[in-house]
């Protein structure tokens, strides 16, 4: 009856066996007051010890275990308790090392694996579609089951990459697009800012002012005004908007504005001369896309005008004397839709080389 030993209690958890430790008890651990061999000397630090341990390994295989069933990210360090699928989706999320930034910027609620996991989805579906309507038309113009379905086959498989990429790199891009539309009207509202600041008004009530009316860059300054409504400084909530941005010309802006309260300077005379660098910069800018813009327009005169009209001509003028081929209105319908995707070329690298920003 004195001799019994307590068993210690075994708790199976994700697959895991874990030991609780009991808890010693408070006083004597023999009769006479000295305390057993085989318990320790200071009971209570082990013992805090141990169910701190036992409690952390316990919820790590709680976490672990609804990881596996989709509810939670899986830890890429344990890849030994992981399935393959989950080893991939980690492979993939460390490959694009911003897309939990981009998610985050853009709204975009759940965490990274289940967004690879839909877009992986996504991505399967349309390229299934796909190669299904291409197999049918192959079916159908006469060509052989098995050469039309591996056809289709090959191109859903190159689809099928083509739109997962798509789908992960959005979010990225999109965040960038966000910047550039923050670039464009972000020298109008610190001018308005500081029109505000030399009129006698607070910093504070200058950025409320500045919160709505300018696009993408009201959003920006909306942000500092929600923080410190929840009761944040202004200098910390200006920080932690700034490493938050995708502006660089927002968080040049913003960081002289905290820099100068901080040290107690004159902020208006801060901002002034950072907009004035940036206006200088811009000015270079466009300049800049004006020697780009000349030398596509040349080569767009020579290969989107000059080239088809007179290589077309060229070519059925010599055919008429060297029979190398014939002009059929096929060869021109090609050649016509050669040109409007040449055509289509240049209009998106001028498109993509214009600046974005208003001075």
């Amino acid at each position: 009856m004195f001799g019994k030993k307590k068993e210690n209690r075994v708790i199976n958890v994700g697959g895991q066996s874990i030991e609780l430790q009991p808890k010693p008890k408070k006083g004597v651990g023999s009769l006479f007051g000295k305390p057993k061999r085989d318990q320790p000397k200071s009971p209570a630090p082990n013992t805090q010890f141990n169910e701190q341990q036992t409690s952390s390994q316990v919820n790590a295989a709680i976490e672990m275990d609804s990881g596996m069933l989709g509810k939670a990210a899986p830890n890429p360090a344990n890849k030994s308790n992981m399935s393959k699928w989950h080893i991939y989706l980690a492979g993939v999320a460390a490959k694009h090392k911003g897309l939990e930034e981009a998610l985050r910027d853009q709204g975009i609620k759940g965490t990274v694996y289940a967004f690879i996991q839909r877009m992986i989805l996504a991505s399967l579906m349309l390229a299934m579609i796909i190669a299904i309507a291409i197999g049918t038309f192959m079916v159908h113009a006469g060509i052989a089951l098995p050469i039309a379905g591996m056809l289709g086959f090959v191109v859903g498989f190159a689809m099928y990459f083509m739109f997962f990429n798509m789908f992960l790199n959005f979010p990225r891009h999109k965040s960038k697009g966000n910047a550039k539309n923050i670039e464009r009207d972000i020298l109008f509202a610190v001018r308005d800012m500081i029109i505000s600041l030399r009129s006698g008004m607070p910093l504070f009530n200058a950025i409320v002012s500045i919160s709505t009316g300018y696009g993408d860059a009201s959003l920006e300054f909306s942000k500092i005004v929600q923080k410190v409504q929840l009761g944040m400084p202004l200098s910390e909530a200006i920080d932690i908007t700034i490493d938050e941005s995708k502006s660089n010309s927002f968080k040049r802006v913003m960081l002289q504005a905290s820099v100068s309260i901080k040290a107690g300077a004159d902020v208006v005379s801060s901002l002034q001369s950072i907009i004035d660098q940036l206006s200088q910069e811009r000015v270079i800018e466009l300049r800049r896309y004006g020697q780009r813009l000349n030398a596509i327009a040349m080569f767009y005169m020579l290969f989107g005008v000059i080239l088809p009209s007179m290589g077309i001509a060229v070519v059925t003028i010599l055919t008429t004397f060297i029979s190398l081929f014939t002009v059929t209105p096929t060869v021109l319908d090609a050649t016509l839709v050669g040109i409007a995707f040449l055509q289509i070329i240049f209009l998106q690298l001028i498109r993509s080389s214009r600046p974005v920003f208003s001075m």
